[in-house]
């Protein structure tokens, strides 16, 4: 831990990753909107470059809408492998500097500069050096968040972009949070946000001096995990796996499926194809996770870990299956996308043996 017992987490996100690549790769699409993600009739915006912005495209719009935004895009299929080579790039640095890395995704990254009794000033310059070498080594930019905790950090990485730096200190919390939209808390999404909007919380400072029985009331334990995050409070540790890894599989469909048999055959589908890259691998998993995304594009993953690692299909399909029919609000609406992934990932010689007595 730091010298003063103080977390000193950093978060990094790459600037507009995916349409980022591209403009980097090719020299007449800088300067350009350029719009990342599925072409086909039920594609979704995976990135939009900051030129696509300005026309109102963002992550996960409809493909559909987007063109109509924009209709001189330059839209592009993701091309994963590339953007993985990048990452590796990104994720060896964040290793070089930090012992302790939760790899999110792609582009995005927590790191930990706790440790060896660092200073305030010490990890203020460890976390620009990390984002100079992301710079220097991908000729791409990054905006870095560096804060008490993951809550903080990643807020602070996202109110500087793009290419922005931002150190937040204990006692500056409040000054910043206050003014804040409510939607800027973790788990504040369309529906929570009119909620809170009707109670006439509309700012983190008014989330912050409400009656707690009220938000108990009204949200149950949500509504003391929400005070606690407009309080700047958040102790959720680094899920500190150095070597974070993840498969998954996903697939959107050509309509809104309702039937849920139909969508937990696709999800045992989509578990067998994840199981199967895992043993190519000679990997096991401890971590299962699905994702669904309604037709309203409100999208939601779900996860469940294990005491130890397996690569048994009848297990992480239960799970799977599990996460779904007890953890989702699968109803009329129907779906428009089911994704299964398997994370917290290790090397095994060993054959992991399944609940239910199989490995098949």
């Amino acid at each position: 831990m730091a010298a003063d017992g103080q977390r000193r987490i950093g978060h990094l996100d790459m600037d507009a990753f995916f349409a980022s690549v591209e403009q980097l790769n090719r020299a007449e699409y800088r300067g350009k909107p350029v719009i990342v993600g599925g072409l086909g009739p039920r594609g979704v915006v995976s990135t939009a470059s900051y030129e696509a912005r300005a026309f109102g495209v963002h992550s996960a719009m409809p493909m559909a809408v987007a063109r109509r935004r924009c209709p001189g895009g330059i839209y592009l299929s993701p091309r994963f492998s590339r953007y993985k080579e990048i990452s590796d790039v990104v994720r060896g640095i964040l290793r070089r500097h930090s012992s302790v890395v939760e790899t999110v995704s792609l582009d995005e990254a927590f790191f930990d500069l706790s440790r060896h009794g660092r200073s305030p000033d010490e990890a203020e310059a460890v976390a620009r050096e990390i984002k100079r070498r992301v710079q220097s080594e991908t000729k791409l930019t990054c905006s870095v968040g560096l804060a008490p905790n993951r809550f903080l950090a990643k807020l602070a990485s996202e109110l500087n972009k793009p290419d922005g730096f931002l150190v937040i200190e204990p006692d500056g919390v409040q000054e910043l949070l206050d003014p804040l939209p409510i939607d800027r808390l973790w788990g504040v999404g369309v529906v929570t946000e009119r909620r809170l909007s009707g109670l006439g919380l509309l700012r983190i400072g008014d989330l912050r001096r409400a009656p707690l029985e009220l938000l108990v009331r009204e949200f149950g334990s949500n509504g003391r995990r929400l005070q606690r995050l407009a309080c700047g409070i958040d102790e959720t540790p680094l899920q500190g796996e150095t070597e974070s890894k993840s498969i998954s599989r996903e697939v959107t469909f050509p309509f809104d499926v309702v039937e849920t048999a139909e969508i937990e055959k696709e999800a045992r589908r989509l578990t067998r194809a994840v199981v199967s890259q895992l043993r190519r691998e000679s990997l096991v998993c401890r971590t299962v996770r699905i994702k669904v995304r309604y037709p309203d594009f409100r999208t939601i993953t779900r996860q469940t870990r294990l005491g130890s690692g397996t690569d048994s299909v009848r297990l992480i399909e239960a799970l799977a299956v599990h996460l779904l029919r007890d953890r989702t609000d699968l109803d009329d609406r129907g779906i428009r996308l089911i994704g299964v992934g398997v994370a917290s990932l290790s090397e095994t010689r060993e054959l992991q043996l399944s609940l239910f007595g199989d490995v098949t």
